[in-house]
């Protein structure tokens, strides 16, 4: 490897250390260096953050093909393939990964990962408890903690992890996107919505994230001001509430009350099923 690749290959690492993939393969394109693990695993990693995980795969295989024993390599090809939906070519890489360094807390949080993902939650949760053990501030392990638990549907573990991984970095992508997430399932978008713009202040280059945050600032425009009832408390608590008021306003007998009360219900119909669509397609033309 020549001086001036070396130099570059050394630049790559700085944009890879910092968070920014695209930099990384703009700089790598200037470093041939076929023969160097190195510059596939940097490849790989920064196809995966910028979520071309087909690509990520295939990267990390021309690595391998070079250093079959490579724990980097075989941790991004997994990861890769994870986001592939090959749960079992994941499973494969971690586990070759994993003999290679049977104790290294990142592999057995990624391999948590993939078993959560399989529906192994058992399992997945002992990883991830074996993890801890190695390294218990690890931020790797902090983070697994909170994502096996949210894929196992364990929202209220989800929520504690998540409060721990905040406070030992309360920058973290994957801390504020599953905090969001918290938030809009239990129909409080808008606090949703600030965790999810922050998770893309944090990470631009996740597109599918941006989708969201898009998704996002539509349901919560001003213009849905008027279903926000519906859309923190849900239809159904909403329709209960308005035959509680109907009932009692309907008890006083007085004309002028109930009419107001079913105007005003008729009036947020009308306007969830013209309007508000109308605005959201027009929202949605404009954020793209």
């Amino acid at each position: 490897m020549s001086d001036v690749e070396e130099r570059r290959l050394e630049l790559a690492r700085h944009y890879s250390a910092i968070g920014q993939p695209v930099r990384v393969l703009d700089t790598l394109e200037g470093v041939g260096a076929p023969d160097e693990p190195e510059v596939w695993a940097l490849r790989a990693e920064a196809l995966y953050q910028l979520d071309r995980y087909r690509e990520g795969a295939d990267t990390a295989r021309r690595g391998l093909e070079l250093e079959a024993d490579d724990v980097g390599l075989l941790d991004l090809l997994a990861l890769n393939l994870m986001e592939l939906g090959d749960l079992a070519g994941a499973e494969q890489a971690l586990l070759a990964a994993l003999e290679l360094w049977p104790d290294h807390e990142t592999l057995l949080c990624h391999y948590a990962l993939a078993c959560a993902r399989h529906g192994q939650r058992d399992k997945a949760e002992r990883l991830v408890a074996r993890a801890a053990r190695l390294e218990p501030e690890s931020l790797d392990v902090l983070r697994a903690r909170a994502q096996v638990s949210y894929l196992n549907g364990d929202l209220r573990a989800t929520r504690r992890h998540v409060d721990e991984l905040l406070a030992s970095d309360p920058e973290d992508t994957v801390a504020h996107t599953l905090l969001g997430n918290l938030l809009v399932e239990d129909s409080n978008v808008y606090a949703g919505v600030r965790h999810h713009e922050q998770a893309i202040r944090l990470n631009p280059a996740d597109r599918e994230l941006a989708d969201v945050v898009r998704h996002n600032r539509i349901v919560t425009h001003w213009s849905q001001w008027p279903l926000y009832p519906m859309q923190r408390f849900g239809v159904i608590k909403v329709w209960a509430a308005y035959l509680v008021l109907l009932f009692l306003v309907m008890g006083t007998g007085n004309s002028y009350l109930i009419g107001a009360v079913v105007g005003t219900y008729l009036t947020l119909v009308v306007y969830s099923w013209t309007l508000a669509p109308l605005t959201r397609w027009w929202m949605g033309r404009r954020l793209r």
